[in-house]
């Protein structure tokens, strides 16, 4: 990310930035004597707003203080909080992967375009990838390849990766691999992140009575008449069950606990969907459900409907993507006037925005998972 603090700006604020429009100037012949042809260029503002405000709270009461001895338990589990939030923001940075300009997938490994499947990572594929990912940028985008680049995959794409030759020089072992970073693959600085954001495109059809949905192990049931929770309900029309399966995914109150609806899994159940930053849309022109998360989605069904699982990783130039932080405390522990204890909080205040000249600088590149 292209990082800045700005401590002055508050939320909803924006920073602006101008886009320049070249396209109508044109290179000529120069006939002397003559007037030259003055091109025009135009300019239009974009906005990267402050509009990311996340937080982490939790109690600590001065009895579990005192029984944990020497250590200091608020700041030991706000340490762990801080480094879930942080997480969260990374997850927030990546999301911005989908807005590149050009994707790169299976079709790209062989052709000039991508053809909507995402990359199996094997003896094939990944000397393949390494080598024409900077082609594409260079030849769709006229960016210099040759240095500050990045690529960004999880572990397991960093371990298929490793196990071939152009992978040779890479050292996951250890602190190295820890950190995030793990050594160089080509012309870019390879590094590993859980927080990719996974995406799941399954085409809708009209479900049948006890076809299930899983997902990251909650279990969604199709029933005629939905009575418990995890169960939704069968509709007369594929946007109807679109609609129905993405409220039941998102939590929402639309539908919720009805018999036309769908019913509301546990708490815990929620939570984890939750934890996942698991949002499922549905786009009725297309009859596509697109479940995002943080991570790999971990899905399975026994839908009748056409499945494609990927994960967006990055390729490109380092610094594409704009990232504004207002404010960031990894512990903030204040103590209680109405309890004995202390609520100990950890949030952040920032904006993101991949501007229109950063979108042409990497490339989604869409691993099959």
């Amino acid at each position: 990310m292209n990082t800045r603090f700005e401590a002055r700006l508050r939320f909803g604020e924006s920073v602006e930035r101008v886009k320049f429009d070249i396209s109508e100037v044109q290179v000529r012949d120069v006939v002397r004597g003559s007037a030259s042809t003055i091109d025009t260029i135009s300019d239009t503002s974009e906005l990267l707003t402050i509009n990311l405000e996340r937080e982490a709270v939790f109690h600590i009461s001065d009895g579990e203080a005192t029984q944990a001895g020497p250590l200091n338990p608020g700041e030991v589990i706000g340490g762990k909080i801080a480094h879930l939030v942080a997480q969260d923001l990374d997850y927030k940075c990546f999301s911005e992967v989908s807005n590149a300009a050009n994707t790169f997938d299976t079709g790209d490994l062989t052709t000039m375009a991508s053809n909507g499947t995402p990359i199996t990572l094997n003896s094939t594929t990944v000397p393949q990838m390494v080598t024409r990912m900077p082609a594409k940028l260079r030849y769709a985008e006229n960016q210099e390849v040759s240095a500050n680049m990045a690529l960004v995959v999880d572990s397991y794409a960093a371990a298929d990766i490793e196990q071939y030759l152009l992978g040779k020089d890479i050292d996951i072992a250890g602190s190295v691999f820890k950190n995030g970073y793990a050594g160089v693959v080509r012309n870019a600085v390879l590094y590993v992140s859980e927080n990719l954001q996974g995406q799941a495109d399954l085409v809708v059809d009209v479900a049948t009575a006890d076809e299930v949905l899983t997902l990251f192990g909650v279990t969604f049931t199709a029933k005629a008449i939905p009575a418990v929770a995890g169960e939704f309900d069968i509709a007369g029309g594929v946007d109807a069950q679109g609609a129905i399966v993405a409220n039941m995914i998102n939590g929402a109150a639309t539908g919720k606990d009805t018999a036309t609806g769908y019913f509301e899994v546990s708490a815990a159940n929620r939570a984890t969907l939750r934890n996942a930053q698991v949002v499922a849309t549905y786009v009725d022109a297309t009859d596509t459900l697109t479940i995002t998360a943080a991570g790999r989605i971990i899905y399975s069904d026994t839908l009748s409907g056409t499945l494609t699982n990927k994960l967006n990783a990055y390729y490109g130039k380092k610094g594409a993507i704009d990232l504004v932080v207002q404010d960031m405390r990894e512990v903030d522990m204040r103590v209680t006037d109405d309890r004995r204890g202390t609520n100990v909080f950890t949030h952040y205040l920032a904006g993101l925005k991949t501007f229109d000249d950063g979108s042409r600088k990497f490339l989604a590149v869409h691993l099959a998972v």
